[in-house]
Parts: structure tokens; sequence; C-alpha cells
């Protein structure tokens, strides 16, 4: 009797763990089925026309599916964000910032290789455009993804106009609000293990059209997938590095300079 309750202790455990890492396979995968939620923590230095300002920003961002026809899903974010500005050109405040929404279509597939394509829009936080730009914004994101386990290769490809707003955002008469005409391309690669474990280093590079410059942080994190009375949780940690950046300007705010720390849980419905 104690030998076969080890045994089936053992089977319970190992299925677990497989559970946990089938998961944490498919969360590197932003074309999966999974429903879930994000919140993620962001520390940034190197803020001001000194450079002696930090902000830390928190988003929330749950990730809907919805399957439109037999071979056809959309995959639907809303980014709810905010931040916090401490020491930044005399600045200590906090506030919300723009939220953005997207509706990604892309085929049912079991392929190695996917891909993604839908709108976009943002929506201004506030008009003093201290937390972000106070402009509306539209455009579309594509995403492409190639999935040769245990690794998951790709990019996403956003491009963002400006849709109107605050009147003279991003010129003399509306300093700081900066612009959402913009560029991005955020190439990723992760690594999952066996034991559930995900390794991410990837790239947020993004072309400012009007301010042209381009802001290019790198992140690399460290994931854990751990099952709580057996509904699945993604802990991560992780570094970042502003490579390039451009400081504030009359016109402009600028961008974090130097290093940076990300934190973030994911949350699965469903499970």
């Amino acid at each position: 009797m104690p030998l076969s309750a080890w045994s089936e202790e053992q089977s319970n455990a190992e299925a677990s763990n497989q559970s946990a890492a089938n998961i944490a396979y498919e969360l590197t995968n932003p074309l999966s089925n999974l429903q879930l939620i994000d919140v993620q923590w962001n520390h940034n230095g190197g803020l001001g026309t000194n450079q002696a300002g930090t902000n830390q920003t928190l988003q929330i961002a749950p990730k809907i599916k919805v399957d439109v026809s037999e071979n056809w899903k959309t995959l639907t974010r809303v980014y709810f964000n905010s931040s916090r500005l401490q020491n930044v050109n005399g600045l200590n405040s906090s506030g919300l910032g723009p939220t953005q929404i997207e509706t990604i279509f892309t085929p049912k597939s079991d392929q190695q290789t996917i891909y993604g394509l839908g709108p976009y829009f943002q929506i201004p936080g506030g008009q003093s455009g201290d937390f972000g730009s106070a402009q509306w914004g539209g455009g579309l994101r594509a995403v492409f993804i190639t999935m040769p386990k245990p690794w998951t290769i790709g990019v996403f490809i956003h491009q963002s106009w400006n849709m109107g707003g605050s009147a003279g955002a991003g010129t003399l008469q509306s300093p700081g609000t900066g612009t959402t005409n913009t560029f991005s391309a955020w190439p990723t690669i992760a690594y999952t293990t066996s034991g559930a474990w995900i390794y991410t280093l990837d790239s947020e590079s993004t072309y400012n059209y009007d301010a042209r410059r381009t802001y290019n942080p790198v992140n690399a994190t460290i994931g854990k997938v751990v099952l709580i009375d057996n509904s699945p949780v993604d802990f991560t940690l992780g570094l970042r590095y502003n490579v390039s950046g451009y400081t504030t300007t009359l016109q402009y705010p600028g961008t974090p300079r130097g290093w940076g720390t990300r934190a973030q849980i994911t949350f699965l419905m469903g499970h």
C-alpha cells in the first residue's frame, strides 16, 4: 500500500510538471488559444534633461480568444497603462497613460510557423502628455512566429498613425506630449525547459516619425510556471537595458536611459 501510494503520488507530480511545461511553452506563443491576464511592472531611469529622473509603469493586459469561423479566430488584447514619475524635470506625479486595443486575426493551425494581423487603436490617457502621448492613434499590428520546440522565434510589427487629439501635440505650441506616428519592430526569442522555465530575450524597438529618433530597449527575462491549486500562474523577473534613445526636448518627451528592471505575473483563465 505505501509503495502504491508513493507510485501514484509520483505519477501525479510528473503529470503536473508536464502540464506546467506545456502551458509554459504555449505562453511563449502570442497566437495561442490561452486566455489570460498579464500584470507587468517596469522601472526605468535616465529620464529628464539631466537624466536624473525615473519612472515606474504598471500595465494590465487581458487577452480574450473568439472563434469567428471554422478556420479563423481573433485574439483581442486591451492594454491599461499607468505611470509614476519621480524627479523628471522637477515633476513628481502619477497618472493613467494611453490605453491600447488590438484585435489579431489568425488561422487555426497546428503548423510550426504561424502569423496574425489586425487593427490597433490607442486612446489617450489625458491631455498633459506626462504619462504618454495625448494624441489618438490607430494602425495595424502583425505577428509572425515559428516554434521549433523548445524554441519560439518571432517578431511583432506595429504601425501607428496620428488620428487627432491634442491640437499641437509634439510641437512648440504643446510641448512634451509626444506623438502616435510610430513604427515598431519587436524581435523575440524564447526557450522553454521541461521544468516549465522560460528564458526570453527581446527588443522593443520603436521609431518616432516626428521626432526622427529610435528607442531601443532590450529585455532579458526568466519565467517559471507553477500550479497553485491546479491553476497555472507564470512569474517572470528580468533586466532591461536601453541601448539607444533620445533626450528631452521642448517638442518631445525623452526616453529612458541605462538599466531598468521588469516583473510580471500572468494569470490564466479557464484552467
